[in-house]
């Protein structure tokens, strides 16, 4: 027996146990420290509920707008309006918008011809969209997400309970095709490897983070991080404003929006490798540090190297400790469907379609890999037709900048102190 491999082999699956361990204390927390926005809460409104605009970009979404619009005009919140900002589109999307704008003042269509130069063609149409909008507070939603129609409600509700200046939701993920089922979930369990929810909802922790699909901010809080101007150039400018309201110190809130908000972000292999490499590379705030960090953290899960690991380890486990050697194995099979069981269960997703897990861990580390390499090569940032060439996998302004150079780390991330009791658990 070669003892070197024995090592590595033992290592690899020692490793694997670890990182399923950690996935499950994630989900743990995430069980009890996020609330779950139930739509069925009874909810009473106090007097004088604040006026809410929301606040809709959309470039080239006719096959989505329709629902999205209706779902919004749906709402259940008595003071609201609905701003649908079309950016440059070329097909139906505002003709299909101008169908549905039947409802006076409470629905507004601003349409963009042009791009401001140095912002990224969504943070230019939600700056656009605020100057429109007359809410006291703001709620931004993509084009491909639907809401529930007592989703402002009970967000709004939810954010007042918790003292949060900033609700951010996780969706349901509308999954129909091989490749989406296989891959979305796991894209998405590795943002929340990045940025675990729990720790965003803790007011001690730097960990922040936000979802674009749909975020409630109140317009004080929004105005003192100097609304998108200062993420006008990111690629995941929601997770920069969350960033910047959990520094400022206004309360930030990331919540289980399964039952109240779902979405279908990509339809096919090449469009979900292309945005989730966007997303994830900028996320990582483009260090190759950090994503060559997690690209061993899931090359070294990948089942192609955990078969290779057991091929070496079983037979001398077996004869070394003939009662006792499937314990390792056992351990780690156990983990792998405990976390399926708890993560897609939290997300609202189909359990069956953990048995993609591997499938789709596989994709994300060539995902990763490309990533680097993209980063390395300084690729230009390519994002719904736009190439940003000013934006070449470089910018470093993700994580907000102090107002005062001196202020400590522990001073900027003070924040305010909220406390949130979970809802219901669907």
């Amino acid at each position: 027996m070669n003892y070197i491999a024995l090592l590595i082999a033992s290592l690899v699956l020692v490793w694997s146990v670890a990182f399923w361990a950690l996935r499950i204390r994630d989900a743990v927390q995430n069980y009890y420290k996020v609330p779950v926005i139930d739509p069925e809460e009874t909810v009473t409104l106090r007097d004088g509920a604040p006026f809410i605009s929301v606040i809709v970009p959309a470039h080239n979404e006719q096959g989505h707008i329709k629902g999205c619009l209706e779902s919004v005009l749906a709402q259940d919140y008595p003071h609201f309006e609905l701003i649908l900002v079309d950016d440059r589109s070329e097909d139906r999307t505002a003709s299909i918008a101008r169908e549905l704008c039947k409802e006076g003042d409470k629905f507004k269509i601003i349409s963009l011809k042009q791009r401001r130069e140095g912002w990224t063609g969504k943070c230019n149409a939600l700056d656009v969209g605020v100057r429109h909008a007359k809410g006291s507070w703001l709620a931004f939603l993509d084009a491909d997400s639907r809401l529930q129609p007592s989703a402002l409600r009970q967000c709004y509700h939810t954010a007042v309970a918790c003292s949060a200046g900033m609700i951010t939701l996780s969706p349901r993920l509308i999954l129909k095709g091989f490749w989406e089922k296989a891959l979305q979930p796991v894209f998405a369990g590795m943002s929340c490897i990045l940025y675990p929810l729990y720790k965003v909802n803790d007011p001690t922790s730097p960990v922040a983070s936000a979802n674009g699909m749909f975020y409630l901010i109140d317009r004080n809080a929004y105005d003192r991080i100097g609304g998108h101007h200062d993420v006008r150039d990111l690629a995941v400018e929601d997770i920069g404003i969350g960033k910047r309201v959990k520094a400022a110190g206004m309360g930030l809130l990331f919540a289980n929006g399964r039952e109240v908000l779902q979405t279908r972000m990509y339809t096919g292999l090449s469009d979900i490798l292309v945005g989730w490499t966007r997303i994830l590379s900028a996320s990582m705030n483009y260090e190759v540090g950090a994503v060559l960090r997690r690209l061993a953290e899931h090359f070294l899960i990948s089942l192609p190297v955990v078969a290779v690991a057991l091929w070496v380890y079983v037979p001398f486990a077996k004869e070394t400790w003939p009662h006792t050697w499937f314990i390792l194995p056992a351990v780690q099979l156990l983990e792998v469907a405990v976390v399926s069981h708890l993560y897609y269960l939290q997300v609202g997703v189909p359990r069956r379609y953990a048995g993609f897990l591997f499938i789709g861990n596989l994709m994300l580390v060539c995902v990763l890999a490309l990533i680097v390499k993209k980063v390395l090569f300084r690729d230009a940032l390519q994002w719904r037709g736009t190439t940003y060439t000013a934006n070449r996998y470089m910018p470093r302004n993700l994580d907000p900048v102090p107002a005062d150079s001196r202020n400590t780390r522990a001073s900027l991330w003070s924040g305010r102190s909220y406390a949130c009791t979970p809802q219901g658990r669907k």
